[in-house]
């Protein structure tokens, strides 16, 4: 439980750590000085546990300084950080105020520490959004080069050739990685095992969430927002949407649960069955990529049963 760690919440800034404690404040600097020096101030706590906002990357030198030294480190999402904010009636908006929103919040929910990484997941990882990046700025150079003059379409062309070898470079990098790993390497050949799972989507599945079939099925759904929640009030029955969740998680099991419904011989009667009943088709994919999860969370689950 959160309650017996010494929490120590820290506003992450491009440049600096906004630290506070339950009986200090202090500032440091972003970087591996700063986080030594974080440690010696904090050496006095015997049960620390450092809670962090996700900053779109800031955070992740912190965040493996702090695993390679066994400390505890939970993320957590600015959404809540900001909405629990709001909630106390606390408008401004400032490192320090950040801060101690940070330590109130963690101090009264349920905080778990994250579990350490695995380093080869994490390698997936970055290399998985290296080839997101370039997939796309391959996409843009595709679209440029249909409505172009004739006087740039050489260059577009040589970059559309340079874009699709790196991308070539980068996936038998993965694949290497997969392979040198027997755990992984057999994860991703039990997913692709199902029809409509590919090559992308469990690469995908491994790197962005890893807590496939350790947690909840109910858990795993709404960790990547494909779980519809109720709109209701009184006698009003709302329209359910899904909402937030892992992005990247969520467009590779459309591609797949899109696949799935074409192919898979039990996906596809179940969107068929959905369709006839009225059921928009984005409802009913949504519907698929659900069941689909379900049933990858499930053999994850067995396989890791079958280690133990």
């Amino acid at each position: 439980m959160t309650k017996s760690y010494d929490t120590i919440a820290i506003d992450i800034a491009k440049k600096t750590l906004d630290v506070r404690t339950t009986s200090s404040r202090f500032e440091l600097p972003n970087c591996s000085k700063g986080y030594e020096e974080l440690l010696k101030k904090t050496s006095q706590l015997s049960t620390p546990l450092v809670v962090c906002e996700a900053t779109g990357g800031y955070e992740r030198s912190l965040e493996q300084f702090l695993h390679a030294k066994d400390r505890p480190v939970a993320i957590v999402n600015p959404s809540r950080i900001r909405a629990f904010a709001q909630s106390e009636g606390m408008k401004a908006k400032s490192d320090p105020i950040d801060s101690l929103m940070i330590l109130r919040y963690a101090r009264e929910k349920d905080i778990a520490p994250k579990p350490k990484p695995n380093p080869k997941l994490q390698e997936l990882a970055a290399l998985m959004d290296r080839r997101s990046h370039l997939s796309e700025q391959l996409a843009r150079e595709k679209n440029r080069i249909q409505n172009t003059l004739k006087y740039i379409e050489t260059s577009i062309k040589r970059m559309i050739r340079l874009l699709e070898k790196e991308i070539d470079r980068i996936e038998e990098r993965i694949r290497k990685l997969v392979k040198a790993d027997q755990r992984i390497s057999e994860q991703s050949r039990i997913m692709r095992s199902v029809v409509g799972v590919g090559e992308i989507t469990s690469w995908s599945i491994l790197a962005y969430l890893p807590e496939i079939g350790s947690i909840k099925r109910n858990e795993i759904v709404a960790l990547c927002g494909i779980a519809p929640f109720d709109r209701d009030s009184g006698k009003l029955k709302g329209k359910r949407r899904i909402v937030g969740g892992r992005a990247k998680i969520r467009r590779v099991l459309f591609l797949a649960a899109r696949t799935a419904a074409n192919h898979n011989k039990v996906i596809k009667p179940y969107v068929d069955r959905l369709r006839e009943k009225g059921k928009p088709y984005k409802c009913a994919i949504v519907a698929a990529m659900r069941k689909l999860l379900i049933h990858l969370h499930i053999l994850m689950k067995n396989y890791q049963l079958s280690l133990d």
